[in-house]
């Protein structure tokens, strides 16, 4: 049934609106005056506040603050040591995962993916590991932790193999309660602007073992042991994090739970919208698992074009759709034609979960601060262009 004509009532619809209030901007420019006052640009008091509210937020011990989610895995993984080993990770993630491997030392082995949730596949993942792999990173793609994740901590912990989280999607993820970053060896988080909390850049570490934390201020700091004292033990980098940024966690951290519920309470408005619809599928997931909605993520039967879908969204209704998670998995990456020898999987290896839901979904705006009204306007506007297609 078509709702609107095309052209008409047209609204705008960005793919993502940063909601900063009088009172988040005021705390912000005073956090700022603070930081320029103190004489310490980087790796000073509000990293260290920043730091202790994020750690107590994921409920764990340790928290360490980073330029950036890729550094913050990179980090990680130079902490265990996977160079000359292999690490296995899904196929549906951001180059990120990959590239910090195989910055770490590491080569790639890639998994195929649950297609209900999106989430590495168990069953795949224990064909995958190899003598040689030295971690397993668990995605938590769209902010979803993974239904099977017990399964996937038992395949790891029966092969002594550390699990890490790829947590960039997932600041506040929840399943039984339990948050995400806490699962494994160590977490990571980045702070990117279109991230569910953003500080323009950065990232985040987050762990319960107390010699990963220790190790990863090292590594964040070209390798010195001491911040005051020019003594390096390891081969380290500049992924220190800046008081400036840490002021804008901190403003995050304020309102985290509002922006949470904010999150989980469009998708829920989504859920009713999107019952019994024949042209859009939603991803159900078990009651038990508490996504932060990085994205809101529905399925397209085969016979639309997503790409023609989109543009006639933006073109007659104003709507510009968030990116997908992901649109080209990074097994069909070019950079891995190119550079062959950095991922290991066999010639022959299938991923068909995985490029079935990268070709098939669409993602729909959520970001705190759309309105109902904005919802069924983009619900509409989808099942009218859908009808018409």
């Amino acid at each position: 049934m078509a709702i609107f004509k095309m052209g008409k009532l047209k609204k705008k619809i960005p793919i993502l609106k940063l909601d900063y209030s009088k009172e988040d901007i005021n705390f912000i420019l005073k956090g700022i005056e603070k930081v320029l006052k103190s004489g310490f640009l980087t790796m000073s008091d509000r990293v260290l506040e920043f730091e202790k509210a994020f750690s107590e937020f994921c409920n764990v011990k340790y928290a360490i603050g980073t330029s950036s989610g890729t550094s913050s895995l990179e980090i990680i993984m130079r902490v265990i040591d996977v160079s000359q080993g292999t690490v296995v990770m899904p196929s549906n993630t951001y180059m990120a995962t990959p590239l910090s491997a195989i910055k770490a030392g590491a080569k790639v082995i890639f998994t195929d993916c649950n297609p209900n949730t999106l989430q590495m596949d168990p069953n795949d993942l224990k064909k995958k590991i190899r003598q040689d792999t030295k971690a397993v990173i668990l995605v938590h793609i769209g902010g979803i932790i993974s239904p099977e994740i017990d399964q996937i901590k038992e395949i790891c912990d029966s092969k002594n193999i550390p699990l890490i989280e790829d947590a960039a999607h997932a600041h506040g993820s929840e399943l039984l309660g339990k948050k995400a970053g806490s699962f494994g060896i160590a977490g990571s988080f980045s702070f990117y602007p279109t991230k569910v909390l953003n500080t323009a850049e950065g990232g985040m570490i987050t762990t319960n073992n107390y010699e990963v934390y220790q190790r990863a201020k090292i590594f964040r700091e070209h390798g010195k042991q001491n911040h005051a004292e020019n003594v390096h033990v390891e081969i380290g980098d500049n992924w220190r994090y800046s008081e400036i940024h840490a002021v804008l966690g901190l403003q995050q951290m304020k309102k985290v739970n509002n922006i949470l519920s904010q999150r989980r309470k469009i998708a829920s408005l989504y859920d009713k919208k999107l019952t019994n619809l024949d042209y859009l599928t939603r991803l159900k997931l078990p009651s038990y698992v508490n996504p932060s909605y990085y994205k809101y993520i529905t399925f397209l039967p085969k016979i639309f074009d997503r790409s023609k879908v989109k543009s006639l969204l933006k073109q007659n209704y104003g709507i510009e759709l968030p990116g997908e998670v992901y649109s080209h998995p990074c097994h069909s990456q070019p950079v891995f034609h190119k550079y062959k020898n950095y991922v290991v999987n066999p010639k022959d290896d299938k991923f068909p979960s995985t490029e079935n839901v990268c070709k098939t979904q669409l993602c729909l705006p959520v970001y705190p601060g759309l309105k109902s009204e904005e919802i069924k306007y983009i619900v509409d506007s989808i099942i009218t262009v859908l009808d018409n297609y």
